[in-house]
């Protein structure tokens, strides 16, 4: 009983950051979009690499934490879905 509700609530904790997660790197991803080149880079203007490439690296970063979200939400999926291990002995 208490099993699955944890992984409820865990899988519900974990698709609200994969959603929010997702949200972002669209909206990231639209921007890149705007400002690419024919080679498909997008450096901006900046002092520092990191500041000047920030365009390509943020959607990159949140497709990553949305991947992980996904397959850490399937593991509580399982977790919530699977039988319970009763031993008939």
């Amino acid at each position: 009983m208490f099993r699955r509700l944890f992984y409820l609530v865990l899988l519900s904790a974990l698709l609200a950051v994969g959603a929010m997660s997702a949200y972002f790197f669209n909206q990231h991803y639209l921007v890149w979009l705007a400002c690419k080149d024919a080679s498909g880079l997008c450096f901006t203007e900046g002092a520092t690499l990191v500041e000047r490439a920030a365009p390509m690296g943020i959607p990159l970063a949140y497709a990553a934490i949305t991947l992980v979200m996904g397959l850490l939400s399937l593991r509580a999926l399982w977790g919530v879905l699977r039988p319970s291990r009763r031993n008939h002995a």
